[in-house]
């Protein structure tokens, strides 16, 4: 029965494609629907995170239109998170560079606003690209930085990829240790959580670093373990990885029919994955491994394969790893000369990511090279050089040191040295793989293969049960499709009417709008038309009168009419009907008022730095009004024996909610100023109707500075 439900739970398993395309949907349908900016950033991140890998490109459009929502709104915690699903797609394409360019930008915004879930995220995605370009120990500082914050801020779930992470790292650096640990509290935080993806790539690490450690038949059960998992979920692209890491060990044991099988598995899934860097560690596992079985016709066109994919994808480790193999290859072959100089190129590779264990195994091969070319001198210090690099953790690269030492020894005639390093080695053969170890990894293979085979029975008894019920409710499916597509029929003629009447309503409404923008505009123009005709009866009828009072008092409303009037024309000619691009109205008005009173048009400076330049008529108003009393007031009063007066007019913005409006001249100062006259009354009434407040410094000039609050 156990069998049946899992077979069942296999079958449904392929749903899980539709599932997700339902979900990306319905979240369509909410990212259409929502009203706020900020929502509708969030939704798309949601979105973007549900695409599977070979959707990409449309999870990459989401999350830019998502940061460009946060950029537009000023949303420093959005952006961080916008940047952060980016960075995690970017390193899906193997753009690990570009990657790391974004991490900065969102670790420096999370600082900033002290964020520390997007520190966490910044911290963890920066150290996976420093990883992936062969940078270890920067990678490894971030790492643990991110680990803590994860923890501080409650979002244990995370730490499973941290720590498997860190595993690598600490493999990458010979602490097989230490990798050992960060493995087994990842799997215990998956395990806790129910993360099958991460717990199968934590066993599939796991497995790697114990075949390093020469643990190869627990090695080789995890990995066993990693692959029934993936199985599960269809991961196909980290089966991939498994398939290779597991040959890798079959491999290293001898049994090369059984790994040269896996790494074929491998290729195969990768190029129908599009995963360049599986296919490319494929290609250098094939080429290992048709050597071993003497297959030699195909294996520098597999070595050459893997590495242009490397160069390709800018993997420097996986570039240093190829070089490595292929100066391996040669030596094999007596091609000496080659295999010094792809190893050397491997080792300065490998210098730059501190991969203690790749260095120490590059050294070593490459003594042995020198060796073959009777370069003793050097061929020592590179022996030497690498066993003093490793742990003495009796590891399999520790053994082939000793081997090569032994064999230098014995050739050079230093025989005590010779025997005292193979006896070293011997040593560690009795250690490495025993037969008991031997007997459980063809158990632990066989036991996949049994499973796979019931599971196969159970799948294939599952499916004819499903048949048979298929086939019995077969008429009553017609019948209930027959009826739904008659629904969905009905459905598509209302949607369509109420498509119809909506699209109607749409267009009288925009017509409607349309024709209120014009008449909006109308009216701008008539009030500006009638401003300008009170002007000029009020210039009529001062020319008119005899006493001066009046005709000076005539000439300063016709200023101020002239202001106002001003303002609506700007309104009349632009496409916003209700704000002034408050700069372009105060260089004309201020050009205005000194042409009327006979002076040039450059005595007059005016500075506008606001964020923007368009302000509400409601505010402009009184603006204009203010500057043309003060400008006004200064050109009949201040510049009496002054040889070249000059006026500046500042508006800036203090806070978001402030400006400050000055107006200053270098004239001989209050002497003969009215404070208690109409002009002035007038800028203090204006002044308080924006609740502003005045003040007034003289000597030298006069400078009247106005804070306005914009609320």
């Amino acid at each position: 029965m156990k069998k049946l439900i899992w077979a069942l739970s296999l079958l449904f398993a392929g749903l899980s494609a539709c599932t997700q395309s339902s979900r990306t949907d319905s979240l369509g349908k909410l990212i259409d629907q929502a009203r706020d900016e900020a929502g509708k950033a969030k939704l798309l991140i949601l979105r973007s995170r549900s695409y599977a890998a070979p959707q990409t490109p449309l999870a990459l459009a989401d999350a830019q239109q998502a940061l460009a929502i946060y950029q537009q709104e000023k949303d420093e915690k959005g952006q961080v998170d916008a940047y952060v699903q980016l960075s995690g797609l970017y390193s899906r394409q193997n753009k690990y560079l570009l990657a790391l360019s974004v991490d900065s930008i969102s670790y420096s915004l999370s600082e900033k606003n002290n964020y520390k879930q997007g520190l966490a995220f910044s911290s963890s995605n920066m150290g996976r690209n420093l990883q992936q370009i062969g940078r270890f120990k920067e990678a490894h500082d971030l790492l643990t930085k991110s680990l803590l914050l994860f923890k501080e801020t409650g979002q244990e779930r995370e730490t499973a990829e941290v720590y498997n992470r860190l595993g690598i790292i600490s493999r990458r650096l010979s602490d097989f240790s230490a990798s050992l640990q960060h493995y087994d509290n990842g799997i215990a935080v998956a395990r806790k959580y129910d993360l099958g993806p991460s717990l199968a790539n934590l066993l599939m690490n796991k497995a790697n670093t114990l075949n390093e450690s020469a643990k190869y038949d627990e090695a080789i059960d995890l990995h066993l373990q990693s692959i029934r998992i993936k199985d599960r979920l269809k991961d196909n692209r980290s089966l991939v990885q498994s398939y290779n890491n597991l040959a890798n060990v079959y491999n290293t044991t001898g049994q090369f029919e059984e790994a040269l099988h896996y790494y074929r598995l491998a290729a195969t899934m990768s190029e129908k994955t599009g995963n360049k860097t599986s296919l490319a560690l494929a290609f250098s596992n094939m080429a290992i491994a048709s050597a071993r079985i003497k297959r030699l016709d195909s294996i520098e066109y597999f070595y050459q394969r893997s590495l242009s994919l490397f160069l390709e994808t800018n993997d420097k480790p996986g570039t240093a790893m190829v070089r490595n193999n292929l100066g391996n290859y040669y030596h094999e072959t007596g091609k000496y000369d080659q295999a010094l100089e792809e190893l050397r190129k491997a080792l300065e590779m490998r210098k730059g990511t501190g991969s203690i264990y790749d260095i120490a195994s590059t050294t070593n091969t490459i003594g042995v090279v020198l060796r073959k070319l009777k370069r003793y001198e050097e061929a020592e210090q590179h022996l030497v050089k690498s066993l003093n690099m490793v742990r003495n953790d009796g590891s399999a690269l520790q053994q082939t040191i000793y081997r090569a030492l032994g064999d230098h020894y014995q050739e050079t005639g230093d025989f005590e040295k010779a025997a005292a390093y193979q006896a070293k080695y011997i040593s560690i053969s009795d250690t490495l793989l025993t037969e008991g170890e031997t007997v459980n990894m063809v158990k632990a293979q066989s036991k996949y293969e049994i499973e796979k085979k019931e599971n196969q029975l159970a799948l294939a008894k599952a499916s004819e049960e499903l048949n048979a019920v298929r086939l019995a409710n077969r008429n009553r499916t017609i019948a209930l499709m027959i009826g739904l597509a008659l629904l969905l029929f009905a459905g598509m003629l209302l949607y369509f009417r109420s498509y119809q009447l909506k699209k109607r309503a749409a267009l009288a409404l925009t017509q409607k709008n349309e024709k209120i923008e014009t008449l909006v505009k109308e009216l701008h123009h008539r009030v500006k038309n009638n401003l300008q005709v009170v002007s000029g009866l009020l210039s009529l009828q001062s020319n008119r009168t005899e006493d001066e009072s009046a005709r000076a008092a005539m000439q300063e409303g016709r200023s101020r009419i002239n202001a106002m009037a001003l303002i609506h024309q700007k309104l009349y000619t632009e496409t916003d009907l209700a704000a002034v691009d408050i700069k372009d109205y105060l260089e004309n008005l201020s050009g205005s008022l000194a042409g009327s009173f006979g002076y040039k048009t450059g005595s007059i400076q005016t500075e506008v730095r606001l964020k923007d330049p368009n302000i509400d008529i409601d505010l402009a108003m009184p603006i204009g009004l203010i500057v043309n009393e003060l400008v006004t007031n200064a050109f009949k009063h201040a510049f009496a024996g002054i040889r070249d007066p000059a006026i500046t007019i500042r508006l800036q913005q203090l806070q978001e909610k402030k400006l400050e409006l000055q107006v200053m001249d270098n004239g001989k100062g209050m002497g003969e100023e009215k404070p208690t006259s109409f002009g002035m009354k007038l800028v203090q009434t204006l002044v308080r109707q924006m609740n502003g407040q005045l003040s007034v410094r003289s000597n030298p000039g006069t400078a009247y500075t106005i804070e306005i609050s914009t609320t």
